[in-house]
C-alpha cells in the first residue's frame, strides 16, 4: 500500500504537532500536580499547602496533593479532571470573590477513592457504601482547622459538601 504524496505532506506536519501536544499536556500535568505548583501559584491554596506541612499525611507519609485530590484509577480520568477543575477553580478565581472553593460531587468521589485506596486496611470492618464520606469525620485531615470564619478573614479552602 502505496502513501500518496499529499498524505506524507499531512503525515510530516502532523506528526511532530501531535508529538508537541502530547509533550505539552504532560509537561502541564506533571508540573500543575505538584505541591509546589498547588501551594504557590494557586494562591488561594496557600493556607492549605502551609497546614498540611504539619500533618501526619506529610511528615510521616509523604503524601503530596495530587495524592488526595487527583484520581488515581485511571490517566484519562486524571486529565479530564485536572482540565475541568483547574479551568473551573481557574474561572471561580477570575470573575467571583474567592473567598471558598467548593468541592464538588466529583471531586469528593476522588478524594474518598484516594482515602479508602490508601487506608484499605483501617477501612477493611467500615460500611464505606452508604453514603458518609471519610471527611465528614475528618474534616481537618491533612489541611488543620482555622479559628476564622470561612467568609471572612483569610482564604481557606475546606472540603464541605455543597447544599442544594
Amino acid at each position: 500500500m502505496k502513501i500518496a504524496a499529499r498524505h506524507k505532506k499531512l503525515l510530516l506536519v502532523a506528526l511532530p504537532l501531535i508529538l508537541a501536544i502530547v509533550l505539552f499536556i504532560s509537561y502541564e500535568f506533571q508540573h500543575t500536580s505538584t505541591n509546589q505548583y498547588c501551594g504557590t501559584a494557586c494562591h488561594i491554596m496557600r493556607s492549605a499547602y502551609e497546614d498540611s506541612f504539619h500533618s501526619i499525611h506529610r511528615e510521616d507519609m509523604r503524601v503530596n496533593c495530587r495524592d488526595c485530590h487527583i484520581p488515581e484509577t485511571s490517566l484519562p480520568e486524571a486529565l479530564v479532571y485536572k482540565a475541568y477543575s483547574g479551568a473551573r477553580d481557574y474561572y471561580k478565581n477570575t470573575f467571583a470573590p474567592p473567598d471558598v472553593l467548593m468541592v464538588k460531587d466529583w471531586s469528593q468521589r476522588i478524594i474518598q477513592g484516594n482515602c479508602i485506596r490508601c487506608h484499605q486496611a483501617a477501612v477493611a470492618k467500615i460500611n464505606t457504601s452508604d453514603g458518609k464520606m471519610c471527611f465528614d469525620c475528618h474534616r481537618g485531615i491533612p489541611h488543620g482547622q482555622h479559628p476564622e470564619s470561612f467568609s471572612t478573614g483569610r482564604i481557606y479552602t475546606p472540603v464541605r459538601r455543597n447544599t442544594p
